[in-house]
């Protein structure tokens, strides 16, 4: 049992950024975080067991034995045709004990946040990429363009870490800051005094007409941005050293041609280079997006969206799609594995609902089976990439609540 009044420092399996400096204290088996930004935080402790949370297995609103409830998954995978297993946010050894177990039951992988995945995907597929790292944006950048509106909630000390850090190996100077987007009053003024932060309130459809301005000798008029704004982002950009553009797909997932927005700004970096240094540094998903990619990938050589015929795995973005497989009534049976996503989980009520989720998770309505997991970096041991894709985070556990992980129940069904 872990001891009383134990500081400890959390690897955060929250976010991609996958900080590994978040001071805890625990007491028994409940801990407290110590961390100033408030955001983090809440979202830290709400994984808390409370008396809401659930720790045994239940079959509809009926406690089970764990045994019971194996032998429920394997009838219900027996008795039906198609399966198809959804990743809302798991560890390495959670996504690797998927794939052995969709090899036994000729499944379907895809991840909740696929959708965003192969927006930037298409743009390395077809056009070519230039990416950097968030050390080389801390360390070397002077000028970060950070585009969207939600960019810095969902990674909340991006602000901290990356754009505005107190320590910089190489940048001593504070960094020039371009928000392009609709972002908060709040988050503009957190930035101030920090670094040279410049706010231009922007149709994210407008994007690629803006960054062509950027290159011409002319200060063109484009709607919804001023002459004289434009003439202060082509000065920003055109004294830049090290030039950095960021943003998270699903900030552009509303416009009208995400898949341009994203494709302009990735051959904008790629000019910007014959002038001066300048990298992509798209953030991915929260629910453990680039670890699902990395090891799919590796694993398989596709990313996501695959299925296990004729002993290989093999790859289609549309009909290994889960949410057009759903809305199609294609598939009889859903496996949910969520140890770290906070959001109420979706179930549809046409197929037969399995959860592999933590104490704490919540459904649209009861699934059939709910097998409650340890959450990697809580309750165990695990490894996760975090959103650059240069680094694999060892986490560690901070508690003992003797929960079996995704990788304990996957083995013992295949």
């Amino acid at each position: 049992m872990t001891s009383r009044n134990d500081n400890k420092n959390l690897v955060c399996p929250f976010c991609s950024l996958h900080c590994d400096d978040i001071s805890v204290t625990t007491d028994n088996n409940s801990y407290k975080v110590n961390e100033k930004n408030n955001v983090c935080s809440k979202k830290i402790d709400s994984y808390n067991l409370n008396k809401k949370s659930v720790t045994l297995p239940k079959k509809g609103a009926k406690f089970i034995t764990l045994s019971d409830a194996l032998k429920g998954i394997h009838d219900l995978i027996k008795g039906h045709n198609e399966t198809l297993i959804i990743n809302h946010g798991v560890d390495l050894s959670g996504v690797r004990s998927m794939l052995n177990f969709a090899s036994q039951r000729n499944c379907i992988i895809d991840h909740v946040n696929s959708k965003f995945l192969y927006q930037n995907i298409g743009v390395v597929q077809r056009t070519g990429y230039m990416a950097t790292s968030l050390t080389e944006t801390k360390n070397r950048a002077d000028t970060i363009i950070i585009f969207g509106n939600k960019i810095l909630d969902k990674s909340p000390r991006l602000l901290d870490k990356v754009i505005a850090p107190k320590n910089s190996l190489c940048s001593k100077s504070k960094k020039e800051i371009l928000l392009i987007g609709d972002f908060a009053e709040k988050i503009v003024k957190s930035m101030k005094g920090r670094c040279n932060v410049t706010n231009i309130k922007f149709d994210l459809n407008m994007i690629n007409d803006l960054l062509n301005a950027t290159l011409s000798s002319d200060l063109k008029n484009i709607k919804g941005l001023s002459k004289n704004s434009l003439s202060k982002i082509k000065r920003i950009i055109g004294k830049s050293k090290y030039l950095v553009a960021t943003w998270t797909t699903s900030d552009f997932i509303k416009t009208r041609n995400p898949k341009k927005i994203i494709s302009s700004i990735s051959k904008f970096i790629v000019n910007h280079n014959k002038f001066s240094r300048a990298g992509c540094m798209p953030i991915s998903g929260v629910l453990a997006d680039a670890t699902s990619t990395q090891a799919l990938t590796w694993m398989t050589g596709f990313p996501s969206r695959i299925k296990h015929i004729e002993e290989t795995f093999k790859h289609d973005r549309n009909a290994f799609n889960s949410e057009i497989l759903l809305a199609n009534k294609n598939i009889d049976v859903v496996i949910h594995v969520s140890t770290i996503n906070a959001e109420k989980l979706k179930m549809n009520k046409n197929v037969k609902n399995i959860v592999l989720g933590h104490p704490n998770t919540s459904f649209t309505s009861m699934p059939d089976i709910f097998i409650p997991v340890g959450i990697p970096g809580i309750d165990y041991e695990g490894i996760m990439f975090r959103t650059d894709n240069v680094v694999s985070v060892a986490l560690k556990d901070i508690r003992n609540i003797k929960l079996p992980t995704t990788q304990n129940i996957l083995d013992k069904l295949a």
